[in-house]
């Protein structure tokens, strides 16, 4: 495969027929214009580029598909290195459907922009793909309004625009010249749906919308038409002590998946309102599965080739499907480790653990939630069942769990949810967040911390719209699309709980005052170095005959808790104010109307504005009395919540 930075993506090409481009949007921080009135879509062009829309025409429209990278929200798929595996997936589709076309991949508008692929080519793209989540559909609209205006066609697929159709009418063909040359793909990008686009492009007749229903097939992997981006470094390796900063410029994260779709309905799932027929489990046979990982390997193993992050949501709802990937993975010449998602309770089946281990899999990301039986009931988690019959508690219950895997040599980070009704804030010092940062030191674990939100598309979503739950505004105005900007997870957008306040800023609060207790440097060498040695003693099967195996084994084992405590430099970076943009503390400061909460915070946000972490230290050490009387303040607020 390709593989070619921006400024020799194809000089050799430039007369070398049609090309697409590849585009991942990305997240872009739109939470200052909420409110801002008369405020459009044109508008966004100009605060992301500095340029007018109206002015963008043939000779300049390059320079508008840049965007300012003070406005880009950073994401874990950044932080950790993680590629999209959906972007290749359609590329190579692409190439599937079309022998005559090269694809060129611009993921991030970092470390390749559409506008530099133009210019290098020197022409234009037959056509642009684009794959949105909610959190970078306003990016996506950015350069669509851009592209229409000298005529270059856009289809667009990913969960948004499959999960929220209507907003494409919305926000971009009513404020587009040609409407026309504008195409969305709901549900999966299945070959015969991409035939399908590429023959109506090639005869000027794209229709306005596209179905797929196959969610992963086989051989899509692999062409060398597709032009790939240089890889992210994972510069959380930079923690490890000595060689990290080496190490991290050889380390490459691979991204790949054995099946897609999920049969289950989880209220807060953006799938959850798809029919189930549209999210259909689909399986790639176990051959082609390990071929795709064997090609990388072809010249042998090595720090670029071997490290993976598995992506579906749910590991075993492969069932017997994983059972026949796991041992086609254990019979092939493999060297990997990898990281999937998975939940509590693989940990029931000491069979599949076997085989999960001796396939290379070295850590696993389960979501756990809450410690709270009444919020897991609540989002109705299918495993609250299992932890009343077992007459024990939520963390008695996961505990347990958590050490059997770990036994097996794969680490664990879990997510949690933060906002929810049964969570609680007795003052700076003591909120329910801090139970959670308990059980993560104890069972030396990392943390993914989220906001509980109605993602767009979810069962919560559509009755939340029922609720007026939407703190932000409903769909169809600017400022629901402004807040799509935190439909990553990292704030919540419904209304906040009595327990809370009902206050963003306190459940901002909980959440990262939690992370910033769990992932320390110090509690990250710590849990590495425990899975470093629970790793050195269960390795997958090539450790079992290799001292060299099992010391990457090891390595692993450290490597991806260091990666999962980038969570805490994801969101130290969003809470702090830039000159270009107030950050979360800020912005939600600014936003609080309860008066006491106000007064809580005032003395905690202005210090931590000055981004001095002295003063931080100092406020946490303030004296008892301080504390006592936060804590009454509080316990009257309560009173009052009730009352109302």
């Amino acid at each position: 495969m390709t593989n070619k930075n921006s400024s020799t993506i194809s000089a050799e090409h430039n007369d070398s027929g049609k090309y697409y481009i590849m585009y991942n949007p990305s997240t872009i921080n739109l939470m200052e214009k909420i409110g801002v009135n008369n405020f459009a879509m044109t508008d966004v062009v100009e605060y992301l580029t500095g340029k007018k829309l109206e002015t963008c025409d043939e000779e300049n429209y390059t320079e508008f598909l840049t965007l300012n990278k003070n406005l880009l929200r950073k994401g874990m798929i950044e932080q950790l290195a993680i590629e999209s595996y959906s972007l290749y997936y359609i590329a190579n589709q692409l190439c599937n459907a079309d022998s005559t076309v090269r694809v060129i991949i611009a993921a991030d508008d970092n470390r390749r922009t559409i506008g530099q692929i133009i210019a290098v080519e020197g022409k234009k793209p037959a056509a642009v793909f684009m794959t949105s989540m909610s959190s970078s559909f306003a990016a996506a609209c950015a350069a669509t309004l851009v592209l229409n205006r000298v005529n270059i066609p856009v289809i667009i697929g990913g969960i948004h625009v499959s999960t929220s159709p209507r907003d494409i009418d919305i926000y971009l063909r009513s404020n587009i010249p040609r409407p026309e040359l504008v195409a969305q793909v709901i549900g999966s990008g299945d070959l015969s749906t991409i035939k399908e686009i590429v023959s109506d492009l090639a005869e000027s007749r794209l229709k306005r919308e596209y179905r797929g229903s196959t969610p992963i097939e086989d051989g899509v992997w692999g062409n060398p038409r597709v032009n790939e981006l240089p890889k992210m470094r994972p510069g959380f390796i930079n923690k490890l002590p000595i060689a990290g900063p080496i190490l991290s410029r050889m380390i490459e994260t691979n991204v790949t998946t054995p099946f897609l779709g999920c049969p289950f309905s989880c209220s807060f799932c953006s799938i959850s309102s798809f029919p189930k027929g549209d999210r259909k489990f689909t399986a790639r046979s176990p051959e082609d599965f390990v071929n795709e990982l064997m090609a990388k390997q072809k010249n042998g193993a090595n720090f670029k080739n071997r490290f993976y992050f598995i992506s579906p949501d749910n590991l075993l709802v492969g069932g017997k499907k994983l059972d026949g990937i796991l041992d086609k993975m254990i019979e092939s010449p493999l060297y990997i480790n990898y990281t999937a998602q998975i939940s509590i309770d693989v940990a029931d089946d000491e069979k599949l653990l076997e085989k999960l281990r001796l396939s290379g899999a070295s850590h696993f990301f389960i979501g756990l939630e809450s410690l709270d039986i009444r919020n897991l009931e609540l989002i109705g988690k299918n495993i609250v069942s299992k932890i009343k019959k077992e007459k024990t508690t939520v963390e008695e219950y996961y505990s347990s769990r958590i050490k059997k895997i770990q036994d097996y040599g794969i680490s664990v980070h879990g997510a949690f949810m933060f906002g929810m009704p049964y969570d609680y804030f007795n003052s700076l010092q003591d909120h329910s967040g801090k139970k959670i940062a308990e059980f993560c030191v104890k069972n030396k674990i990392g943390i993914q911390p989220t906001c509980l939100s109605n993602l767009p598309g979810s069962l919560d979503f559509i009755e939340g719209l029922k609720k007026d739950e939407l703190i932000y505004g409903n769909p169809g105005t600017m400022d629901y699309f402004c807040s799509l900007s935190i439909s990553d997870l990292t704030e919540s957008n419904r209304k906040i709980p009595d327990a809370l306040f009902k206050s963003p800023l306190v459940a901002f609060y909980t959440l990262y005052d939690t992370v910033k207790n769990v992932a320390s440097y110090h509690n990250a060498l710590k849990f590495g170095f425990f899975m470093a040695r629970k790793a050195w003693n269960k390795p997958k099967s090539a450790g079992n005959f290799s001292i060299k195996e099992r010391a990457i084994d090891a390595f692993a084992g450290m490597g991806f808790q260091l990666g999962v405590s980038t969570y805490w430099e994801l969101y130290n970076d969003i809470a702090h104010s830039t000159k270009w943009l107030r950050g979360t503390f800020e912005r939600l400061y600014a936003r609080e109307k309860n008066p006491e909460i106000k007064k809580i915070f005032d003395k905690y946000v202005k210090a931590f504005n000055k981004t001095q972490y002295s003063l931080l230290n100092d406020f946490h050490a303030r004296d008892d009395e301080t504390q006592a009387s936060e804590t009454n303040n509080l316990n009257i607020l309560k009173g009052t919540v009730r009352s109302r």
